[in-house]
């Protein structure tokens, strides 16, 4: 069932919900940035079928949550972290649930530990699936390093040239308004989170965390490597981490295990949960 939900600012925010017939766990999922919600039917089937109620949010710009002109649009991180969760934190199906777990892919899973940081939701869990720093030093060699921070230039260039981020065109991230790429971009350049026009010591906080946290990197990733992941869980008050191997003949990257393994990422997140 798609609904939404006003956020603080006045914002429509568009989500999913997956009721199963029984279950004490419910699943909030953050998407990738530029991914739209659709795109994790099959990961949220599979979590339906164990007995999870699952929430996904759709992020601003997107098909549930669409707003006119983005490109002049100006939300950023911040607005998703003070107005966004906190709205959905509040529906009867989150705010009542005996157990809620705040779940991430890649920019998902930022937000919802920088989240969780600030107090403004208060799951029982996190826990981030490819997500990682995007600071070109967890590149493993010269080359890739080199690679990294090229990207990292053009994506502040262009944005500040054009006033927004064409990625529907450039193939990185869909078309974003220019506060959500400062933000990426600060922290792919220095190594941590400082949000536009948000003064919030989001570092501090991070290595303050006590509530349970896993991080997952997913083999055959491309964009988030194992050492990607590390560096952000050592911030995040040393989280814990796990690796996601891909089954025999199953090639996976980035984006493509939410289709082709779901189950397979599940599986350990399940595991964990067992033990929190």
């Amino acid at each position: 069932m798609n609904s939404t939900v006003r956020a603080a600012d006045g914002h429509l925010i568009g989500y999913e919900i997956r009721r199963p017939g029984e279950g004490d766990t419910t699943v909030v999922f953050l998407p990738a940035l530029g991914v739209p919600l659709g795109y994790y039917a099959r990961l949220f089937d599979v979590w339906s079928a164990a007995g999870r109620t699952v929430v996904g949010v759709e992020h601003r710009g997107q098909p549930l949550s669409p707003i006119a002109g983005v490109r002049r649009g100006r939300f950023g991180y911040s607005d998703i972290i003070r107005a966004d969760l906190p709205a959905v934190f509040a529906l009867p199906e989150v705010s009542e649930a005996r157990r809620t777990v705040l779940i991430g892919h890649s920019m998902g899973g930022a937000l919802a530990l920088l989240a969780t940081a600030a107090g403004t939701v208060t799951p029982d869990a996190v826990v981030t699936i490819a997500t990682g720093t995007s600071r070109c030093a967890a590149e493993f060699g010269p080359r890739r390093r080199v690679q990294r921070y090229a990207s990292i230039r053009v994506v502040r260039t262009v944005t500040r040239a054009l006033g927004y981020w064409p990625g529907h065109r450039l193939g990185f991230a869909g078309r974003q308004p220019s506060t959500v790429m400062r933000d990426w971009a600060y922290e792919a350049s220095h190594g941590r989170f400082r949000l536009h026009g948000d003064p919030f010591d989001y570092e501090a906080a991070l290595s303050e965390l006590t509530t349970p946290r896993l991080m997952l990197d997913i083999e055959g990733d491309d964009l988030i490597n194992p050492r990607a992941v590390a560096l952000l869980a050592k911030r995040a008050a040393k989280a814990e981490r796990m690796r996601v191997r891909t089954t025999d003949g199953v090639r996976v990257d980035h984006f493509t295990w939410a289709r082709r393994m779901p189950a397979e990422v599940t599986a350990p997140i399940d595991e964990w949960l067992a033990t929190v």
